[in-house]
């Protein structure tokens, strides 16, 4: 008897997450706000950004407050990252709402036990998206809202003026004569794993993510930017040349290889 209810429990589990993931697949995007409410600052600790990135990742077309599209509200989700009472360590859990305030679905906790604020707070958050990323959420084409009239349109489609552009809108600008990434966190493939770019006071730090780093990232190098000069060094203090393209791709070479890493926000 204990065996079947056990069963009987597993499959309404099952049932309960397929029926999530079809939900959230209906919505066509998700807001995440510039500041969360148990910190005293907009993107204290990145955890706005980061929490971009990993909607990103998991599916979702993710803007931030500030760059909401001019869609249906309805269409899309609100996203909040809350902060749990423990005695030890830290715990947060991500909670999406509708456009009526209501809650449709909450995270498994996040929990770390750094001692640094930041590093706790990045940790636990990336913990806690593991669950979202599970449900394997592939959200719909936004719908833009344009002069009284509904112009469908993918997500990650250009407009025909910004096709003529030189440069992707939101993905790099020119500066010293360089392209560089605008955004303060980028996902990149290579090679079949996935990597994170984020931006720093001296250019950029390039990490892997990896299930044997502590925190999930895993530090490959930095790419330091010195006026005209772009560089990428190896944890081991080996320096290559580097580069970004107009879509945002790196390169990274020395006299006889070249790697591409491929931008895929």
């Amino acid at each position: 008897m204990k065996r079947i209810l056990l069963l009987a429990f597993a499959i309404f589990l099952t049932i309960s997450a397929g029926a999530q993931q079809t939900n959230l697949s209906e919505y066509s995007y998700i807001v995440v706000p510039e500041q969360f409410d148990f910190l005293n600052e907009k993107d204290k600790f990145q955890l706005n950004s980061m929490s971009k990135f990993y909607f990103e990742k998991s599916g979702f077309n993710a803007y931030m407050a500030d760059e909401a599209p001019n869609a249906n509200r309805c269409d899309g989700l609100y996203a909040n990252v809350e902060k749990l009472k423990s005695i030890l360590g830290t715990k947060l859990q991500i909670v999406l709402k509708d456009c009526n305030n209501q809650e449709i679905y909450r995270s498994q906790e996040g929990k770390s036990k750094y001692k640094e604020y930041d590093k706790t707070y990045q940790d636990a958050l990336r913990k806690a998206f593991n669950s979202v990323e599970m449900l394997g959420v592939n959200q719909k084409d936004v719908i833009l809202i344009d002069d009284n009239r509904n112009t469908r349109i993918a997500s990650n489609q250009k407009n025909q003026n910004a096709a003529q552009e030189e440069l992707p809108i939101s993905k790099v600008s020119r500066i010293s004569g360089n392209l560089l990434p605008d955004a303060k966190f980028s996902n990149y493939t290579q090679d079949g794993k996935t990597f994170l770019l984020r931006k720093t006071t001296e250019g950029y730090a390039l990490y892997e993510e990896s299930s044997s780093a502590d925190d999930g990232l895993l530090l490959k190098g930095k790419i330091i930017v010195m006026n005209e000069v772009v560089k990428y060094m190896d944890t081991s203090g080996k320096v290559w040349t580097a580069a970004f393209d107009a879509s945002g791709n790196l390169s990274i070479k020395d006299d006889s290889t070249t790697s591409i890493y491929h931008s895929v926000n």
